[in-house]
This record gives structure tokens, sequence and C-alpha cells, in this order.
């Protein structure tokens, strides 16, 4: 059955998605994640979560999904030693950096491809495999039959779908609004939330919301994905709260059983939620369901009712839904040409059936026919659970061999050999062994445990167990080692790269044309595309076609292609983010032709060791946003029909002003 995977911000809401049905819980430590406004765990934290999931039988995944420079590579490297000696089903990381120092240093630790990693392509999800990614978080912009045609032509290797929540409006880890207008970074966890605030578009002098794209609920889909073969179902939401999380786990969950998800709608609309849609997986294109919140982008609830007239502090409402005390009210007011939330908590003075009597806080005026919403349900308060829980045993990696008279067990910093009685036998004696050398009554434990020959065997499991508690007690004698990073790459030098915005080709960051520069031709690869075949088959034909060429890699799948076509040069282009030196030695050793690369644009130094001489681009001012929503058709809601597929406009905030270019549908804002 597909997996159910819910967001956890702290401990509590992890045993609250437990308890609601989830599958498997997501959640980032103190340090290196995505959500810093999360409580985030601690390693007692993990520790706990840890334990109980593996007696419930459930998945903990670990986002460690920064960018993460030279500089905080030692503490990066202690905090995914600590993860790996309580043990997690899978980290779910952002930079190739901390993917190369998991597959060489933390082998234990399964590799889940973030979606900050903006895989959308066949070629991206290949290459993720090729790395040693176990599963990968697919971008959320992608259609179901795009979906479909990605499963189809990657059968072996595990995908994550978005369902429900926030949708950005930028492709994840593409966008640098936060960081080029607040300074607060995104890829560091930091997001200012841009899409969520005004601009004034400057054709129409309209003040609007052009960038704040409705919540994701997918729930119709949900079966149509599984059917298709995904293998996990993610939800947004480690800033929103264990209502929310104990809400959308009901509903996801008697969706995926096949109950009645109706009873459990209310619930989720109460907790938080936008105006939705099932976003991209309806489709996309011209013609497309506009996906813009419109002029309000906050959490609207259940609209109930409108308000009939006011006298003073006291409001007359109809409404289709029961109103109580304490329950959450708001209406939406016209504040220059946007909508402003008034929000209040009821005080009902008097009903008679569907008409109730308000008593206000102050004297707001509220026009006559305005609409009434419930966004809380004062019954709907959920009680505080016990995080006392015990803590997970240490977890060490062991291969145990089976021979003729005795039993190896063998570890990285311990190996014994024992003496037993092995018995020939009708059935494999791997289950039991592993099941035995799991257990412990130490602060360690065996996992997760290889067993070779033991196919036809018989152990007495009194001996397995003594074994297993000699073997225990002289691992909890050895010194304790404090994990320190040390790194593998080699010092190189090469020559730098041109200025990144020589590279442009005046409208784009990238450039499938060409700039000739100083002998050499720079091509770069567009970091978002839904012809891969066709780029891929034009960028060759071009690099066949100029001088010296030399192509610039934007986005994981690029790397596909520069391994199938050695023969061209290459270098790694801004949207790769080469953050740190174990990035910039992956790369290399993926692409042998690689011959530099742009700095990650939010340093402007690294520290060496590094493969090659990175070219600082800290200068370059990138897009805010790359997008798959068109702001022609969705923000200003014009026609498709009349649509030349492209179109410049202008928008204006705080006395900034941004170029946005709309090119076959994908909207570019600089």
């Amino acid at each position: 059955m597909i997996e159910l995977a819910m967001p956890a911000g702290t401990i509590e809401e992890a045993l609250v998605a437990f308890n609601a049905g989830a599958d498997a819980v997501y959640f980032g430590m103190k340090e290196f994640s995505a959500r810093k406004g999360a409580g985030n765990f601690s390693l007692e934290d993990l520790s706990k979560i840890r334990k109980l999931s593996l007696d419930r039988n459930r998945k903990i995944y670990v986002t460690v999904n920064t960018l993460i420079d030279d500089a905080s590579l030692p503490a990066a490297y202690r905090l995914l030693s600590d993860i790996s000696g309580i043990g997690a089903d899978g980290i779910i990381t952002q930079d190739l950096g901390i993917a190369r120092i998991i597959g060489n240093d933390f082998p234990s630790l399964p590799l889940h491809g973030s979606t900050q990693l903006a895989v959308h392509t066949i070629s991206g999800v290949k290459e993720m495999q090729d790395l040693g990614f176990e599963r990968v978080v697919l971008s959320r912009e992608l259609t179901l039959d795009e979906i479909r045609r990605i499963r189809e032509a990657c059968p072996d290797i595990e995908l994550k779908v978005f369902i429900h929540g926030a949708l950005c409006y930028g492709f994840s880890g593409l966008c640098m609004a936060s960081h080029e207008i607040t300074g607060r970074s995104a890829n560091e966890g930091s997001c200012a939330q841009i899409c969520r605030t005004w601009f004034v578009d400057e054709e129409s002098g309209r003040k609007l919301y052009p960038f704040s794209l409705k919540d994701l609920d997918a729930g119709r889909y949900v079966k149509e994905l599984e059917r298709i073969g995904i293998d996990s179902l993610k939800v947004e939401g480690r800033l929103k709260g264990s209502g929310y999380v104990d809400a959308v786990t009901r509903y996801y969950r008697a969706i995926i059983d096949g109950c009645d998800e109706g009873q459990y709608r209310k619930a989720v609309s109460l907790s938080f939620q936008r105006s939705h849609s099932a976003g991209y997986l309806e489709g996309a294109g011209p013609g497309h369901r506009n996906l813009l919140t419109g002029s309000y982008t906050g959490h609207q609830g259940i609209r109930i009712g409108k308000v009939l007239d006011q006298r003073g502090r006291k409001i007359l409402v109809q409404s289709d839904m029961r109103i109580k005390d304490r329950d959450g009210l708001m209406v939406l007011l016209p504040s220059d040409g946007l909508s402003s939330p008034y929000r209040f908590p009821a005080k009902v003075l008097g009903s008679e059936g569907l008409r109730y009597i308000l008593l206000l806080d102050d004297s707001k005026a509220i026009p006559a026919g305005s609409e009434l919403f419930m966004i809380s349900d004062s019954s709907m308060n959920m009680r505080k659970l016990s995080t006392d829980i015990p803590l997970a045993k240490k977890a060490i990696p062991a291969r145990i061999t089976v021979h003729d008279k005795s039993i190896e067990i063998m570890t990285e910093r311990l190996s014994l050999g024992y003496e037993a009685e092995v018995l020939p036998s009708e059935k494999s004696a791997e289950e039991p062994i592993i099941r035995c050398f799991s257990s412990s009554d130490t602060a360690y434990a065996l996992s997760p445990i290889s067993v070779e020959g033991a196919d036809r065997r018989y152990i007495n499991p009194k001996e397995m167990k003594r074994i297993r508690r000699d073997f225990l007690s002289r691992y909890e004698e050895l010194p304790e080692i404090e994990a320190c990073y040390r790194s593998s790459v080699k010092d190189g030098s090469s020559e730098t790269l041109p200025e990144r915005k020589a590279l442009d080709d005046g409208i784009f960051p990238w450039n499938m044309k060409g700039k000739e520069i100083g002998g050499r031709t720079y091509l770069s690869f567009p970091p978002v595309k839904f012809d891969e075949d066709r780029i891929f088959r034009e960028m060759k034909e071009k690099a066949l076609s100029v001088p010296s060429p030399v192509i610039g890699l934007n986005n994981i799948g690029d790397i596909r292609f520069a391994k199938e076509n050695p023969q061209f040069s290459y270098f790694a282009d801004i949207y790769l983010y080469l953050s740190n030196r174990e990035a910039a030695e992956l790369l290399r050793e993926e692409v042998p032709s690689l011959e530099g690369g742009y700095l990650w644009v939010e340093r402007d130094s690294y520290e060496r060791p590094w493969p090659f001489t990175p070219t600082a681009a800290s200068g370059y001012r990138m897009p805010l946003f790359i997008s798959r929503s068109c702001y022609r058709h969705d923000s200003l809601g014009l026609s498709c029909d009349e649509c030349k597929r492209h179109s410049l406009h202008h928008i204006r905030q705080n006395e900034r002003r941004y170029e946005v270019t709309v090119d076959d549908c994908l909207t570019l804002v600089r």
C-alpha cells in the first residue's frame, strides 16, 4: 500500500501523526533544516521517536535539506554521525555534498532527494539513482501524466509526490525572491514568503497578489497515484501545528483505506487551508485552471454564511452551520483592491433558525452582504500528548556470517568470531538471527543487520543470546570516538569562468544560443525543461556547430546529458549550487570533463581544499521566480486565446521595479 508521510515540526506532532494513521513522519533537527521556524528535533527527540517508530513499524525521515558551505561541513558531519548512531529510514537532502558524505561515511543512512533539487525529468530521476539515492521527492509542478511517464521510465527507484499543503510560486530550490529582496535565504531555511505579498502591476495600475498560489488538496487523485505506482505521498506543513497534522492525516488515511473521508473534510479546512485546488496534477499549459488565491492569501476556513445587518457592536448573520461561543470567525473587507481579514471570536447573543446575533469586540463596520467564514471550531481543541518515551538504542550496522561451526559478527569498530553449534535445517536462520541480534539490554543494538550463510541452518536461540550479550558488552567497553570531518577532496585549480552576467542571452539567465568569449563558446541549459529530449537534442546540435563549446549544467538531469556526451566540456552553472567542496568533487566525479563552476550565489568565498577554483557569482542578480504558473493568464486573468506565447510585463513593490517575462507558459521574474 502507498505510504502516507506527514510533517512534524515537533516530537508531539510526530506522535499525533502516528496516532492518526501516518505511515511515516519527516522532520528537521535544530540545524540544517529548511524550516527554521519549526520547533525541530533535538537528538533526544530523535532517539525517542526512533524507538517509537521501531516499536510501531513506522518510518522516520530526517531533513538535512539546506545548502551547506565549507565552514559548516564539520557541524553537518557531526550531525550526520549522531543521526547515524540513532538511526533513520532516510535523510532528505538538497546538498550534493551531503549526499557524497553520506555515501562515503554513513552508508546506513538511505538517501532521499529533496524537492529542493527540482527533479522534474526522467534524466533527473535516473541521475539521482546513479548517485545512490533510494527515493526522489518530485517537483510539485508536474502533471499526473508527467508523473506517470517518469514512473514508467524509472521503475527501480522510489518516488514521492506532494499531495497537500502550501504551493510555492517558484520551483522549490530555484526561488531567490526571499534572498534578493530581504537577504533571508530560502535555501538556508529562512524563506520570507515574498510570494504571499502584494505587488502593483504597472500596465493596469492594479494592486494584486500575483504570486500567491492556492493550497494543494489532491485527495481525488490519491488512488490514481497509487495505481501509477508512486511509493509515498507527502503532506507539507511543519509550521502548522498538531491540529493540522491530526486532521490532514485522518483525511488521507481514510482515502487510502477506501473509507468515507467526508467526516474529516471540515477539520481539514478549519485547521489551516487557503483556497485550494489539485495544483498542477490537473494539468498545465494553455487553458489550465487558475491556481492563484486571488485577493486574500491567508487561512480561509469554511464559508458559512453572510452578514445581514449591523447595529453598533451587534451583527445579524445568516449561517449554514451552527455557531458556538469562541468559534473563530472572519469576514474579508475591501482594502485598496485587495481583501483585508477581520477576525473575531463568536459571542452569541441569540439565535433563531439559521440567524444569529453576534457581539463584536469593537465597533468595526462590516458591510451587509459580507461573506462570513469560520476559521476555527471551539470544540476541536486537542489534548496534549505525553512525550515521555524511552530512548532508542544506538544503532550499529553489522554483518553476521554463519559458518559450519561458528558465527562471525563484523562491525566498523569491532569484529569477533564465536564457536557455535550450527545444525542443518529445512528453513533459514536469517530471520531468527536478525530478530535475536537486533534485540538488546544495553544502550546499543545491531541495526541494520545483513546475514550470510544462514540458508538451511538452525542455531539454538539461547546460544545466539549468549553471543549477542558478550559482543555488545565488549562493544560498550570501546572508547567513544568523536565524529570528525576530514575532507577527502584534493586541492586543485582551474581557470575562472567569465563574469556570470556575460553569459545571459539578454532575457534569460541561461543561454542555448551561445556566447563567444575568449575563443570559447559558452552555452547553458535552462534549469526547467518539460520537453527534455528536444532541449538535449538542440543543445547537442548547437554544441557541434560552434567553436570550443563549454556547456553549463543547471539541473541534476543535465549531468546525465554530460555523461552521455563526454566529447564536450562542461561547467557547473548557477542553479547547480556549488555550496561546498564535497558537492564540487561529486560533480567532478560524475563529469570528468567538468572544467569548473560558479560558487553558490549566496556566498562570495570558500575554504580550500577544492577540486578546482570556483568563480564567485555573488554580484549576479538571479531571477526572483521561475514558475510554471503563467503571469498573463493566472495573475492578470487574460485569455489564452489571444496569447502570442511571449509577453513582457512590469511590476513594482516598495519602489523597486521588476520585469516579468512569460515564455511558452513559463514565468520568469527579474
